[in-house]
């Protein structure tokens, strides 16, 4: 005979609680797997303003260096993904401007480096220059538009599904700027140190806007951008290494004290161009853009791409570790941070998305690798004269091409670490292509400060290693015949520092997605500035414009 079993009050009331827990446990795991897996654009997020932040030269590793405002922010309730890089070889502005929003790489998107020669005409080219007259910069020398970019945009994307979105971009350099607004913005606006203004083309608008010349002044040093500048910019001391450190340069003196509004216009607007309130005044404009156009408040989602451009200026003239490049970081978080407080003010915390990102890294000063024994160059102390690697490489074409009458600048064109052979020098000499390029790599393989030189046939031929990132760097009708890889820590410069390279302190970036439905913490794993486009439009819902060479990234789920 069985026995029953007979549960008392609170027997019987532990196993209904034991009951409920464990079915809300198997609901919870359901709902949260089919969470997970639902595309973002699926769920509940739509933010009305998308805010993409690159600054211009920040490596990753810098990051550590912020304090607690607008970077740190970001750093501690953003998603980041801690081994950001860019996908290709040539590590300049214009190049790694265009790919953040176009999730292309150069080979795509058609703009190798800043400049580049057109091959069909042998012209050098600006990478956002315009012939077209009615695309003059206002006030300015030259034509600017996004004509020579060959890819469109996130902006182009989302205006084609919703013409009631709105596409704004500002920065301190043009090329910034229209490189990431993309072929149909609402508004690209730079500052121009020829003039001391931030302005914009015909390519945008008929003339200068009236909020725009409100923001600049009557005068920029009395009653505009420039007016709340200190004289001279000040600053403390780098951790690393002495404020007044051998390799800065000195244009604009090596230790604090550096000019900002000493002289006419002409000469502040330099002034300013290489010191920290670049960025004050890029970020008080992008401020004044969200005011005036009611940014994230309007009938579609609004985008604003905003290019910090001083930390390259100065970066350039004393490097990552100086005392103004740890100073310039350090002011540029604070105005981030109140820039992110106003939009929670004006748009709301959770209507609103950010990615930070940047074009590039740099060197470090070889004066410093060598005083701190990290020294990797094969040359003798890691800096390179150009006025001596120029001559060498002219001396050694005059006398195997060109002596006793001829100039080998006729037959060979030297832009950046490109270099491109004459067809009317060929001509001239009654050589073959073929024959130049082939010394021109033999030469060049010499030169301790040179790991390898490669021909068009050998990087499109490539399948790993720095041939394929070459490879991504290579448009085929402004490509150069041979391109020069610079060896590890070696640097071709007089005084300051530079990119360009294919090292990892030349493509190392930060890329952190920050808003709503957006997980913090940190990620593992490859990201590439490629990916920042494939990854928004995925967030958005937004469908891109053909097959991307970026993925997606996951703004959800950690390891």
């Amino acid at each position: 005979m069985k026995k029953c079993l007979i549960l008392g009050p609170k027997q019987a009331l532990s196993r209904l609680v034991f009951v409920w827990w464990t079915c809300l446990a198997c609901l919870l795991g359901f709902f949260s797997q089919v969470f997970a897996e639902t595309p973002i654009a699926e769920q509940d997020v739509s933010p009305t303003l998308v805010v993409v932040l690159s600054v211009d030269q920040l490596r990753r590793d810098r990051l550590v260096e912020v304090t607690s405002g607008g970077l740190n922010r970001l750093i501690s309730q953003g998603r980041v993904f801690v081994e950001g890089q860019l996908a290709h070889a040539i590590s300049t502005t214009c190049p790694g401007h265009a790919s953040i929003l176009t999730g292309q790489n150069p080979s795509h998107h058609g703009l190798p480096s800043n400049t580049f020669v057109d091959r069909e005409t042998g012209q050098v080219r600006y990478c956002v220059a315009d012939d077209d007259p009615a695309h003059q910069t206002f006030g300015g020398q030259g034509g600017r538009s996004p004509l020579q970019m060959r890819a469109s945009t996130l902006g182009d994307w989302s205006k084609q599904k919703n013409p009631e979105d709105r596409v704004f971009a500002v920065a301190g350099k043009d090329r910034s700027a229209i490189t990431m607004a993309g072929k149909h913005a609402d508004g690209v606006y730079w500052f121009d140190r020829s003039q001391g203004r931030f302005t914009t083309s015909g390519y945008y608008h008929e003339k200068i806007p009236a909020f725009l010349d409100r923001f600049n002044g009557v005068d920029p040093l009395e009653d505009g951008l420039m007016s709340s500048f200190p004289e001279r910019w000040e600053h403390g001391n780098a951790s690393e290494r002495d404020d007044d450190f051998e390799g800065e340069d000195i244009r604009f003196k090596r230790v604090s004290g550096h000019p900002v509004k000493q002289g006419e216009l002409e000469t502040v607007a330099k002034q300013v161009y290489s010191s920290p309130f670049l960025d004050a005044a890029t970020i008080a404009l992008a401020r004044t853009l969200v005011e005036e156009k009611s940014l994230g408040r309007g009938a579609g989602t609004d985008y604003l791409a905003i290019g910090l451009s001083a930390t390259d200026t100065l970066g350039h003239l004393y490097g990552p570790r100086s005392a103004e490049a740890l100073d310039a970081l350090q002011k540029l978080d604070a105005w981030l941070g109140d820039f992110l407080n106003f939009l929670d003010d004006q748009v709301g915390q959770s209507d609103y998305a950010v990615v930070l990102t940047a074009d590039h890294g740099v060197a470090e000063l070889p004066e410093w690798r060598l005083a701190d024994e990290r020294m990797t160059c094969p040359s003798e102390n890691g800096r390179v004269e150009p006025t001596s690697f120029f001559a060498g490489f002219y001396w050694h074409l005059y006398k195997t091409f060109s002596f006793p009458f001829d100039d080998p600048r006729d037959l060979v064109q030297l832009d950046g670490g490109h270099i491109f052979v004459r067809e009317e020098g060929l001509q001239a000499l009654e050589i073959d292509r073929h024959s130049v390029v082939e010394e021109l790599q033999n030469y060049l393989q010499t030169l301790p400060e040179v790991a390898r030189a490669w021909s068009i046939d050998e990087i499109e031929g490539a399948t790993e290693g720095v041939g394929l990132l070459l490879q991504r760097s290579l448009v085929s009708d402004r490509a150069a015949d041979v391109m020069v890889e610079i060896a590890e820590g070696c640097l071709i410069s007089a005084l300051g520092t530079t990119h360009g390279s294919h090292h990892d302190y030349d493509r190392d970036i930060p890329i952190i997605f920050y808003g709503p439905g957006i997980e913090p913490g940190r990620v593992s794993g490859p990201a590439f500035s490629i990916d920042i486009a494939p990854t928004l439009s995925d967030y958005l819902g937004l469908t891109p414009d053909g097959e991307l060479a970026g993925a997606v990234l996951p703004l959800r789920g950690l390891d």
